[in-house]
C-alpha cells in the first residue's frame, strides 16, 4: 500500500533568501473563513478566540488560538496552528449556535507566503493597489489587495526595526506559483534569483526608486 502524504502548493519551491528580502512558504497553517453580523456574533467569537474581534477594515487581532482578520463587513479570516482548525471550527459552531452564521474551513484552498526583510515594502511597492509605505501600513494591519494578477490577503506580522517588517500573505494554491515568481521577480534587484512558473513567460518589473516613495 502507497503511503498518503501531503503536499503543500509549493513544496517544489525552496525558500529564496537575499540581503535584505526573504520568501518562504507557511504551507499547513489553520485557515477557516467566518461569515455573519457582527453585532450578533461578535462577542461570541471574541470569547472563543481570547482577543477583541475586528471590526471594520484593516483591523486584525491576535488571541491564543488565532489571529482574526476583517474581509468585509460581514466577513472575517481566521488563522490558527496547523492541525487546530477543525477545534476552532467545533468551538465556534458551538458558541454560536443560536446565530446566523457560517464558518468554513479553508485551509486546503489556501498557501501563506511569509515575505520578509528590509527591501519587503520595496517589493509590494512595486505590484500592489495599497499604499505600504511605513507611515500607512503598520504591524497588526491586514487588507485584501491585488499583487499583479492576484487577490490574496495580507497582514503586516512584523515591525519595521531591527531587521524590516514581515507579511503574511494568504493566497488562493491555484495562483500560489503564480504570486511567489512575482514576489521573487519584484526582489531581484536586492539579489533574489528568477523564479520562472513552468511553460510561461518570465515576469519583468521595473527597478524600485525610493526617491519617488
Amino acid at each position: 500500500m502507497i503511503a498518503m502524504q501531503r503536499r503543500s502548493a509549493l513544496a517544489h519551491r525552496s525558500p529564496l533568501k537575499a540581503d535584505g528580502a526573504s520568501i518562504v512558504e507557511k504551507p499547513f497553517d489553520g485557515k477557516l473563513i467566518l461569515r455573519g453580523d457582527l453585532a450578533s456574533i461578535g462577542a461570541g467569537v471574541a470569547q472563543v478566540l481570547g482577543a477583541d474581534f475586528p471590526g471594520k477594515v484593516y483591523e486584525t487581532s491576535t488571541g491564543p488560538r488565532a489571529v482574526a482578520q476583517w474581509l468585509s463587513p460581514d466577513e472575517w479570516l481566521l488563522v490558527t496552528a496547523p492541525g487546530a482548525e477543525g477545534a476552532l471550527a467545533k468551538d465556534l459552531a458551538s458558541a454560536l449556535a443560536s446565530q446566523h452564521h457560517q464558518v468554513a474551513d479553508v485551509t486546503d484552498y489556501y498557501t501563506t507566503i511569509e515575505l520578509s526583510g528590509a527591501h519587503a515594502r520595496d517589493m509590494l511597492m512595486k505590484i500592489a493597489t495599497v499604499d505600504f509605505h511605513p507611515r500607512a501600513f503598520k504591524t497588526g494591519m491586514g487588507v485584501t489587495t491585488n499583487l499583479g494578477r492576484a487577490t490574496p490577503f495580507l497582514r503586516q506580522t512584523g515591525d519595521d526595526v531591527p531587521s524590516g517588517p514581515a507579511f503574511d500573505i494568504v493566497i488562493r494554491i491555484s495562483m500560489a506559483d503564480y504570486l511567489w515568481c512575482l514576489l521573487a521577480e519584484a526582489g531581484h534587484e536586492f539579489g533574489l534569483p528568477e523564479q520562472s512558473p513552468k511553460g510561461q513567460v518570465k515576469l519583468h518589473l521595473p527597478h524600485f526608486d525610493a526617491s519617488r516613495a
